[in-house]
């Protein structure tokens, strides 16, 4: 399913290691892994000469030879190219221009007068890239995927990317659906004594049985899933889990329509990006996914 890998970077070692698990990615798959890095200045608008200009694609060009050069190994395309003018627009255009299934990307990268700042940079990118975005919070290989659904066809397109992923890396996977948590001798027991609690164990089976059959489905060779549900608010429920089993990577998919049109797990995902300690590859699917 990864063909082809984007990896941008800003020319720190934080930025760098969105790089490493992409590697062993691209080396399990015969995937092609495209470096793009842009000029510091350009990416502030400071006013420069021409030959100061060149100076500085120069650098960049050789700072990412000089990366593909120390990663290349039998079997594994690298290429590299300087992006020009604002660095998310120029991501998502590359993106779309060189047909990438996937962009991998740090949170943010280094601090100082040169910095790129690379936090702004993602979020821009992943409201509008029309592929998914690995956004690495740490530099190790995922081993346990946590793959987020909440019964809607939108975060189903989540299955895919993630089981391919786990299955290209050898990782385990765990399902995992949230049922709101029903207040007992609420408002339900006042028109019928016991129904908040019938009402909770419904909402309980109806999501064991709809993440069951979803692992059922999904079934492939050599891969490990796990059905899981929880009680409570979604991102609490993710979090707690992410925590408790020591997750690499959680999966799940949104969207960015605002206004009427307010994001689908749009809260959750940010959520997660805020607060997870552990990388998050975010799916937002074609809008024709959508209707």
């Amino acid at each position: 399913m990864f063909r082809k890998i984007l990896v941008p970077l800003d020319g720190s070692q934080l930025s760098q290691r969105a790089l490493e698990p992409i590697l062993e990615l691209a080396s399990r798959t015969g995937a092609e892994v495209l470096l793009v890095r842009a000029p510091v200045s350009d990416t502030f608008g400071f006013a420069s000469s021409e030959a100061r200009q060149a100076s500085l694609r120069n650098e960049v060009q050789t700072y990412l030879d000089m990366l593909r050069q120390s990663n290349e190994q039998a079997g594994l395309t690298i290429r590299t190219q300087l992006i020009e003018g604002d660095a998310a627009g120029a991501i998502v255009d590359v993106a779309l221009q060189e047909h990438a299934d996937l962009i991998s990307m740090s949170t943010h990268g280094y601090s100082g007068l040169t910095r790129w700042v690379l936090g702004s940079v993602t979020e821009k990118v992943l409201r509008t890239a029309s592929c998914p975005v690995w956004v690495v919070h740490t530099a190790r290989t995922p081993r346990k995927i946590l793959i987020t659904l909440d019964g809607s066809a939108l975060s189903e397109t989540a299955l895919e990317p993630g089981l391919a992923l786990a299955q290209s890396l050898g990782a385990e996977v765990a399902l995992l659906r949230t049922v709101p948590h029903v207040t007992v001798d609420g408002k339900l027991d006042e028109h019928e004594r016991g129904l908040s609690r019938r009402f909770q164990e419904d909402l309980i089976d109806e999501a064991r049985e709809y993440i069951y059959t979803r692992s059922i489905s999904c079934a492939r060779a050599g891969l490990k899933i796990k059905p899981e549900v929880r009680i409570g608010a979604p991102a609490d429920c993710i979090l707690e889990y992410v925590e408790t089993y020591d997750i690499d990577l959680i999966v799940m998919a949104t969207h960015g329509r605002t206004g009427l049109k307010r994001w689908v797990y749009g809260s959750v995902t940010a959520k997660m990006l805020r607060s997870a300690n552990c990388s998050l590859l975010v799916i937002r699917p074609a809008d024709a996914d959508l209707k």
